[in-house]
């Protein structure tokens, strides 16, 4: 039964002891409610049905979506097409990347087996206004009829028929590596949309020599898709790693792997306080760009395996302002630091002390910030486990980053924004 997406009662009655059947159903209808406005805020004002909790988990947010819609009007504009005549999507699903390619395409097909799935789509799509997608209730298998199209996307489901996870890309439903000789043959650009815990090196080796880009895509913090590009076309080449920091499709960092691989780290001989600390988000680490942010910005890393990296303030003066890269990364606590062009890939933390790691230490820290977020790099215990040694609340403007140095020093950096 489809659940409708309505606007809720300001307040909810409760029977005094117990709720009633009928609180808890609006209770879970308003908590949907409120998933589908933060995640598909445009959704939500148009009342969508929502057939499932899980259609809602696995489909893709406004923010994601349109950034495959950004990357089809990339592909286009590299094949110098004034614009996209047809997108093929093989797993529509709640159609949330359907919507998005219809406001950039001239026609979409939408392709899902489960009928229920379809059937919502249709409706669905008809109240966001988008009639150009045709809704197509089947699987796609190597014997289905495709249209030619200018660009084929596909996101295979990562869940085999008893629910279990799966990772191998010919267990994901569909097998795509199997279908991926006659996409190609239908279109002249795939896109997939593969799980974020896929090593980068095996989609490379297993996609073969059409793979051009692979897309880290990271949102609110966490990195939520990995996007690979196939192009038909296309002279061999090493693909390309570009890591997407949105909701700003075009800030993004782009390199390759024998890139990293000869890339130079230069590391921090030490750290003092008026030092400035960068903490890279977790796409630049998915990507593993580990050196290249000393070479391309002129960064110092804290030791090979302590994926931290220092601005170190200039002699005499309170803020690293004269160190290389300091221009192109925001200072702790600036008003804007989201203009600074390294913002999106680093939280920038300003050092207040440096603390040899121990028992004295801990008892210090404990006393002097009895609240602090805790992380722990490179040492043989984790964030929750420091935490409970210094004996700190989390909250507060105060950051503890445990970690060891280039010469093997543990040492305990307390920073703040």
């Amino acid at each position: 039964m489809f659940v409708k997406i309505r606007k809720f009662r300001e307040s909810v009655t409760f029977a005094p002891m117990k709720r009633s059947f009928a609180d808890i159903l609006s209770s879970l209808d308003e908590g949907r409610a409120q998933k589908v406005a933060r995640k598909l805020p445009a959704w939500a004002a148009a009342g969508i049905e929502i057939p499932s909790a899980l259609a809602l988990e696995q489909c893709s947010s406004s923010a994601t979506a349109s950034y495959k819609a950004f990357l089809a009007g990339q592909a286009a504009a590299a094949a110098n097409q004034d614009k996209i005549n047809t997108i093929l999507d093989l797993t529509g699903g709640l159609g949330v990347d359907s919507w998005a390619f219809s406001r950039m395409a001239e026609r979409v097909v939408y392709f899902e087996q489960n009928a229920e799935l379809a059937a919502a789509a249709v409706r669905n799509f008809a109240k966001l206004g988008a009639d150009n997608i045709e809704v197509r209730n089947e699987t796609v298998t190597p014997e289905t009829e495709l249209p030619e199209a200018d660009l084929i996307y596909a996101d295979p489901a990562r869940r085999s028929a008893a629910g279990r996870k799966v990772f191998l890309l010919e267990d994901c439903t569909p097998d795509i590596l199997t279908l991926l000789p006659m996409l190609l043959r239908k279109a002249p650009v795939v896109l997939l949309k593969l799980s974020p815990m896929a090593d980068l090196a095996m989609l490379a080796g297993r996609l073969g020599s059409t793979l051009r880009e692979i897309h880290v895509v990271e949102s609110d913090g966490e990195v939520k898709e990995l996007l690979c590009l196939l192009v038909r076309d296309s002279e061999p080449a090493e693909p390309q790693i570009i890591i997407a920091a949105l909701p700003e499709p075009d800030n993004e960092f782009r390199f390759c792997a024998t890139e990293e691989r000869a890339a130079e780290a230069v590391y921090a001989t030490g750290v003092q306080a008026g030092d400035t600390l960068l903490e890279p988000c977790p796409a630049l680490l998915k990507a593993g760009a580990f050196k290249l942010p000393c070479a391309r910005w002129g960064l110092l890393k804290l030791a090979a395996s302590t994926h931290l990296y220092l601005l170190p303030a200039a002699p005499g003066a309170e803020t690293p302002s004269s160190a290389p890269g300091s221009q192109i990364f925001p200072s702790p606590g600036a008003k804007s630091p989201s203009s600074a062009p390294g913002s999106r890939f680093f939280k920038a933390w300003r050092v207040v002390e440096v603390l040899p790691f121990g028992a004295t230490a801990f008892r210090q820290l404990k006393r002097s910030y009895p609240r602090a977020e805790v992380t722990a790099r490179n040492l043989p215990l984790g964030s929750d486990a420091l935490r409970k040694k210094l004996g700190v609340a989390p909250g507060g403007d105060v950051h503890i980053f445990g970690c060891r140095l280039a010469d093997g020093r543990a040492v305990l950096l307390v920073c703040t924004r």
